[in-house]
């Protein structure tokens, strides 16, 4: 018997029987450790349920302001999206979350913690990954070594046989993952790729053709690539977030549906919420491209694939990750400014962006197009490289 094991504990179907099985099966000491990453449940009942399903106690951590400040923005100004959809909500907390546990596992002095994640599931490789980064001694207890989450059919039949009834609820068809930066929605592979997604699902936009009928402008400043500034007002990070969460969503912007390629090789289909992350994407963009010269933008669009798998794959603690995240770094040094979209029915358009570290010139811009224009000779313009005007390798120049 184990004396003691820390549970990663979500209040989700899969933490919830794994928690439970450890306390009945193995009679073990158990902490239930929760992350605040701006869930939908408030932590303060996550930690209730844990401990009435067997936890001696919970151990609940606020990681709002870490989660956006050193995950959430970094990801940001690495304008990392996984195969171009997927802006990374439940890749990133992982990493994080798992620096929670090894935490928690070090002050109770446990020697092991448990996941409760789906196995052969993408956050079960990320967990593992990450866990064995920041603490190789540490034993993980996976779904291999508990018997009803080998499947999801058995997990809901213990549920159901032990009165264990999860935060998401005894569903065979969905599993809802929400912070912050996002929102992911599984859907069971049952209902196949041609069935419409109901719309009730959706928890952090409205549907784009019930949003108003009056766009909305809202202004993003930047400092060196970390949006600061909300319409003048300066904000934390998790607070920036939200309220950009909020500005986005009641415009149904954010939404995509995804047939995904999974770390073990599935294909499967999951549906992403992320209305703030993708407004403050867009902004990103576009100041990058008013300061950013056209060797190190393309060169940063390559890094940034290289960026996401990364985090995609649970190697946020990797050395090519600390790699990348260094180049990313030294590229978001003129990235500062102000950006201003303009929000309306599930869109995000840049309207306007100006920045001290401008390499647009609308002097050689204006003088280039007098001279095609009125088909005047002229001396040649000198190349300097800009967001508009930019010399390629070969000498020639690209409009």
């Amino acid at each position: 018997m184990d004396k003691r094991i820390v549970v990663a504990f979500t209040g989700g179907l899969q933490s919830s029987v794994c928690l439970h099985w450890l306390y009945e099966r193995r009679r073990a000491r158990i902490t239930a450790v929760v992350a605040e990453l701006g869930q939908r449940s408030p932590t303060w009942e996550l930690g209730e349920s844990a401990v009435k399903i067997g936890a001696e106690g919970a151990h609940i951590e606020d990681c709002r302001e870490e989660f956006c400040r050193d995950y959430a923005f970094r990801a940001l100004r690495a304008s990392a999206v996984y195969e171009r959809s997927y802006l990374l909500s439940g890749a990133l907390a992982r990493p994080l979350i798992a620096a929670v546990l090894v935490r928690a596992a070090r002050e109770e002095n446990c020697e092991c913690l448990a996941l409760g994640a789906c196995s052969r599931s993408n956050d079960l490789a990320r967990f593992r990954k990450n866990v064995t980064s920041l603490a190789p001694e540490l034993k993980i207890i996976g779904p291999d070594e508990i018997p009803p989450l080998s499947s999801r059919a058995k997990a809901l039949r213990y549920a159901e046989e032990h009165g264990i009834v999860p935060q998401e609820g005894i569903s065979p068809t969905l599993s809802f993952d929400t912070n912050l930066w996002g929102a992911a929605i599984a859907l069971d592979p049952t209902l196949g790729t041609w069935e419409s997604v109901p719309e009730q699902l959706f928890q952090l936009s409205c549907n784009p053709e019930d949003a108003p009928d009056e766009p909305e402008l809202v202004s993003v400043e930047f400092e060196r690539g970390t949006p600061v500034a909300v319409d003048g007002e300066r904000l934390a990070p998790h607070t920036l977030v939200k309220r950009m969460n909020e500005r986005a969503g009641r415009h149904g912007i954010g939404r995509a549906e995804v047939i995904e390629d999974r770390l073990a090789g599935a294909k499967s289909r999951e549906i992403y919420e992320a209305p703030g992350a993708t407004a403050l994407m867009e902004a990103h963009s576009a100041l990058e491209e008013l300061t950013l010269d056209y060797e190190t933008l393309q060169a940063k669009c390559e890094a940034a694939r290289w960026y996401a798998e990364q985090v995609y794959s649970g190697g946020w603690f990797s050395p090519l990750r600390t790699a990348l995240d260094a180049f990313m770094e030294a590229t978001q040094q003129t990235v500062s400014g102000e950006v201003r979209l303009q929000l309306y029915r599930g869109r995000v358009g840049v309207v306007g962006r100006r920045s001290p570290h401008s390499l647009y010139d609308g002097d050689v811009c204006g003088e280039e197009d007098s001279a095609t224009c009125e088909g005047t000779v002229r001396e040649p313009i000198t190349r300097r490289t800009s967001a508009f005007h930019r010399s390629r390798p070969d000498g020639r120049t690209r409009p």
